[in-house]
């Protein structure tokens, strides 16, 4: 999924899923759309530069962690957009 990541691969998972539900969370406490899409667009590349720089190094090999973070941002962009469509049916029913 995010080359980069290796052996960070389920902690990356959980970062994309935490990204649709930062923006759910944030659009059900009336935040606007925009503003909650875009803050949980940041959860995935701050977890892969989190992961890069932070967290000891465990791979092999070239480090590919900028193609992680552009992969990264594309998940984390549709991850906050279902968490949108998810507050929208919520706050519809």
């Amino acid at each position: 999924m995010l080359p980069a990541l290796g052996v960070h691969k389920n902690m990356a998972i959980v970062a994309i899923i935490f990204a649709g539900l930062i923006a759910l969370t944030f659009r059900l406490r009336k935040a606007k759309a925009f503003h909650a899409w875009l803050l949980g667009c940041v959860v995935v590349p701050v977890f892969v530069l989190f992961a890069e720089f932070v967290l000891p190094y465990q791979g092999g090999g070239a480090s590919m962690w900028s193609i992680a973070i552009v992969v990264g941002s594309v998940l984390g962009a549709i991850s906050s957009a279902v968490g949108l469509l998810v507050a929208k049916l919520i706050s519809n029913a």
